[in-house]
Parts: structure tokens; sequence; C-alpha cells
């Protein structure tokens, strides 16, 4: 910088003095809460638009409306259609915006200051101002898409919107936050309470990598199922005829709908099964048929009929080898001279913490498809979660033992 440049930049009323709205704070971010939002709206509203340009009668209104309201869907808001409920959120593409939420609080809040009085004695103010900031504008876009959907086919029932304008950003701002207290713990102020027991905090890795185990294993089984079932999948899409774009965006949805089909398989793991519609169920015992809706996907359920007596078997030999797993990285997390009670405490608790993010993303991702025979598809979030914990603590807990054992020798 020249001498000349230096004065310039000091004379008052000059623009190089003046604070930018790009400078780090909460102005910053609001921007950015504005544009994270938009640019995931746009991630659906694209390829409904794609596949409404298709039809030569098609409105790019509509196309905007429908994709509107099947975003705050995918965010978990509920659809209203024709007095039915849609609750299905697609849980990959909730994972893709949850990501994309992170990503932009992060920027919102790089060099932001974080010195001086903490907020409430929990954050240093001009954080958590542009954490606030951030929230807001993302709040904005997702009222703006209420307002679009609310005049398409697909209305979003207003409580519902909690979800998307609430639980998905305050999970991104909480990440990101995370992130940032890892690398600074003295960012937190004095008021922030330690909401976990010293026990739990140790069991939360273990028990979401349990509950990543079988997230894995049920896609597995699931593409398994795809493959040997292949030409009926792909007869089923043939009948559809729905085209190259049209095509593309059905399979765009049947792909970030995978770990909902996923939980389908650990229902069915764990002995509470799932169903499609209603009648048509399939568990250890064997499989009802029914009219299903024409989903290529749906190919892969099995044809009506009895299952093999070792399929109960070889299930839960499947939970009891997880909940070895469970138990092992539970160990890890433990002094190697710690009490038995301490590590059978972490273990149990990684186990609770497998089965129970198991059952809150059915819940998240469980739910209707319309009304009659379609008003309960999926699995039973509750009664799943209670099936899968007693193999998962069986197998923990041999586990813990077996390293008692060892260490004993």
């Amino acid at each position: 910088m020249t001498v000349v440049d230096r004065l310039r930049s000091a004379l008052p009323g000059d623009d190089a003095s003046r604070p930018s709205a790009w400078d780090p704070g909460w102005r910053r971010a609001g921007i950015l809460g504005v544009g994270t939002g938009l640019v995931s709206a746009l991630l659906v509203v694209v390829p409904v638009w794609l596949a409404w340009d298709a039809d030569p009668t098609g409105r790019v209104a509509d196309a905007i409306r429908v994709g509107a309201g099947l975003w705050l869907l995918v965010g978990g808001a509920h659809l209203g259609v024709d007095g039915a409920s849609v609750t299905l959120t697609p849980l990959l593409a909730f994972g893709i915006l949850l990501v994309l939420a992170r990503y932009g609080v992060r920027e919102g809040i790089v060099a932001v200051r974080t010195d001086g009085p903490h907020w409430a004695g929990l954050l240093p103010r001009p954080l958590a101002a542009a954490l606030a900031a951030w929230w807001a504008g993302y709040v904005v876009v997702v009222g703006a898409g209420w307002l679009l959907a609310a005049d398409g086919p697909f209305p979003p029932q207003p409580w519902s919107l909690v979800l998307p304008a609430l639980v998905l950003p305050g999970l991104g701002v909480g990440l990101a936050v995370r992130a940032v207290v890892r690398d600074d713990p003295d960012l937190l102020g004095p008021r922030v309470p330690v909401v976990l027991p010293d026990l739990a905090r140790r069991a939360l890795g273990p028990g979401l990598a349990g509950a990543g185990v079988l997230l894995a294993l049920g896609t597995l089984v699931l593409l398994g199922a795809v493959a040997l079932a292949w030409p009926r999948v792909s007869a089923l899409d043939a009948d559809l005829a729905a085209g190259s774009t049209g095509g593309a965006v059905l399979a765009a949805a049947q792909l970030v709908a995978l770990p909902n089909l996923a939980l389908w398989v650990v229902s069915f793991l764990a002995g509470t099964g799932f169903s499609v519609v209603d009648g048509s169920s399939v568990s250890w015992s064997g499989a009802e048929g029914g009219l299903m809706p024409l989903l290529p996907v749906l190919g892969a359920v099995p044809q009506p009929g009895a299952f093999s007596p070792a399929v109960p078997v070889v299930s839960v030999l499947a939970l009891l080898a997880v909940g070895v797993l469970v138990g092992r990285r539970s160990v890890r997390t433990v002094a190697r001279l710690s009490r038995l009670r301490t590590k059978l405490a972490v273990a149990l608790w990684a186990c609770l913490v497998t089965a129970g993010s198991v059952g809150a993303l059915d819940l998240l991702g469980g739910g209707a498809l319309g009304q009659f025979r379609l008003a309960d598809v999926g699995a039973p979030a509750v009664r799943m979660s209670v099936a899968l914990l007693v193999p998962l603590v069986v197998g923990a807990v041999s586990a813990v033992l077996r390293d008692a054992w060892r260490l004993r020798r």
C-alpha cells in the first residue's frame, strides 16, 4: 500500500473506512443464511422443474409451487394432499440439506470475533449475533417456500414447519458450533449446561457408529434384494414410461429414500417387520401380498409366501455381531484398567444410543404417503428400537466380558 493509499483510507467519509455488509459479522451471516436456504431449495426445485418442463402443458409457476412443497417435505414438513398427509421424509436428502446448512453456518461465522462478554452466559456476543442472523435468514427462505407451497397442490401443514425452520437449521448450527468448540473449549460461557453425564458422552460415539453399521447392513441387504429381483424392478420402471428426464428424477427420488428403505430392512432383522401398504407386510414369518404403489424399487419386496426358519436365526446373529462391535468400541473409550461396572455402563449407554438413533431416524423418515392403504408406511419406530435393544445388549455385554477375561489372563 502506498502513502497516498494510506492517507485516502484514513480520510473520514471515504468508502474504504465504511463497514461492508460482507465484513465478518451478523450482516454477512444473515446474507449467507438466505443464500444457504436458496441453494437448499434449488436442489429440490430445479429437478422438479426439469421433470415438469417435459410436460408441454406444465406451467413454471406450478412447478415452483410443487418444488417448494417438496423442499419443505425433505426438511421434515408434512404435506396435505386431498385431505390426506404425506409425511415420509427422504433421509438421504435430509442429510444433504443438513450438510449444506452446516457448511453455510461455518462460512457465516468465519473470522467473527469471539472476545468480549458472553450473551446470556452461553456464547460470545458477536458469535451469537452471527448465528442468530444466519438462522433468521434461513427461516426467511422457509417462510417464502411455505407461502409458495400453500397455493400449490401440496400445501404444508403449518405446525410441521418447525422441522425445516427450526430443527434442521438448528442441527446445522449445533454441528458448526461443535467443530468450533472442539478447537476452542473456552468459547462456551459458564451457563452452558452439561446435559449428558460422562458415561453417556463416552457412549455417544460407539452408539452412533452402531447405528451407522445397522444402516449400512440394511443398505447392503436392500441392494442385494434389488439385484436378485432386477427383472421385476426393471419391468416396473419400463411400465412407468417416465422418459429420460422423468426417469432421472424418479431414480434420484428413490436414491435419496435409500436410508428409509434400509431402516425397513433393519426392522425386519429386529423381528418387527415393515409394511408397504395396509395388508402387505414383511416379517420373519413371511411376506403378505397386496397392491403396492408403482415404484420400481418396490419390486425388490419379497413375493408372498413363508420364509425359511433360518431367517430369524441369521437376523439375530447379525444384530448380535453389531452389538459386539458396539461393545468393543465402548471399551476403547475408557481406561484399560477401568472397573468392569464402568465398561458395562458405557456399553449399555451405547446400545441405547444405537437403538434410539435408529428409532429417531425412522420417526423422521417414516410415516404416510397418502390415505387409506397408504396411511401407515414403513417400520414401527418404537417397537423396532425396543426389539433392537435385546440382541445389541447381549452382544455388547459379551464383548465387554470377553475383554475383562482377556485382561485377567
